[in-house]
């Protein structure tokens, strides 16, 4: 559930870290003070300004990768071992961001779930970019005040972010499609997360509310699964609600409008119209019922 995680501590002397931590100077912080940091697994370590800093992904920390299973239980020995390592109580550990996150198991390549998002609270999903190198639609996003909604195909970017070599691709289970919600200090505190510690997130409470929002952000996601039984429609059927669903229907409505007449264009309306009450009980919303039902099977392995 908890994957990338930004945490530091105030008013903590060099003197009383720097050996065990294996501090290194990294530079000059504006004040003309020294940055020092360390590397611990796939976590980054900086110390600045009397306060340390630990951020990265919990998940590849315990498992090595971020498309396996992690449940908050496995997040919770994380912090543990973070607070032995450091030699600093868990109550002393701020929460500056989080992000969370669940891998869904999909009958189909993720592109397909990723096509049907509509939008949320009425702000649209829109396509993140590709990943460098390439030009293959890697994911949605959703960005509020609030917080940040994310879907992504994570079969195809953990093998692009971790350049397996090609014979080790099939390590990485197939069609599956990341949900993650990313929320800043201030994000948290505004959906009733105040004042977040690492020794607050091992309360099972947190571990409930985290849950719980992440299920009602699901639930207010507005879907436009077209997925349709063409098998009992004529060709020419199939061909015209294709065309009316596309984006390109309203220049062609525009076009009669202007130059066949009003006449025409209410015409054209009227067909279509016939045509989508028509076909409303061959909607099968194949992926939507599919995607809802592997989410919550997801939610409670985690």
């Amino acid at each position: 559930m908890i994957d990338r995680i930004t945490i530091y501590i105030k008013d903590v002397e060099l003197d009383d870290i720097k050996d065990h931590l294996d501090l290194l100077s990294a530079g000059e912080a504006k004040d003309g003070s020294l940055i020092y940091s360390t590397q611990l697994r796939n976590l980054k370590i900086i110390y600045k300004g009397r306060s340390l800093w630990i951020a990265g992904s919990f998940h590849k920390y315990a498992k090595g990768n971020n498309y396996s299973l992690f449940t908050y239980d496995e997040a919770k020995n994380v912090l543990f071992e973070l607070s032995e390592y450091t030699g600093i109580s868990l109550e002393r550990f701020i929460v500056s961001s989080v992000e969370l996150a669940v891998n869904i198991q999909m009958e189909e390549n993720a592109e397909k779930y990723l096509n049907i998002l509509h939008s949320y609270m009425a702000h649209p999903f829109i396509y993140m970019s590709p990943m460098k190198g390439t030009s293959r639609l890697k994911g949605c996003k959703c960005h509020l005040s609030a917080y940040t909604i994310k879907f992504y195909d994570k079969t195809f970017e953990t093998i692009k972010s971790s350049r397996l070599p090609k014979e080790r691709w099939t390590e990485i289970p197939d069609n599956l499609l990341r949900y993650e919600i990313q929320l800043s200090r201030k994000q948290l505190k505004n959906n009733g997360f105040i004042n977040v510690t690492g020794k607050s997130l091992l309360s099972g409470l947190h571990y409930i509310r985290f849950k719980r929002l992440m299920d009602s952000i699901f639930d207010k996601i507005i879907f436009d699964d077209i997925t349709i039984n063409y098998s009992k429609m004529l060709e020419d059927d199939v061909k015209r609600y294709i065309f009316a669903k596309s984006d390109k229907y309203d220049l062609y409505l525009q076009y009669i409008k202007e130059y066949k007449g009003e006449k025409e264009y209410r015409k054209e309306r009227r067909r279509v119209n016939e045509l989508f009450k028509r076909t409303a009980l061959l909607v099968k919303g194949t992926f939507e019922s599919e995607l809802k039902s592997k989410f919550k099977l997801a939610m409670s392995k985690i």
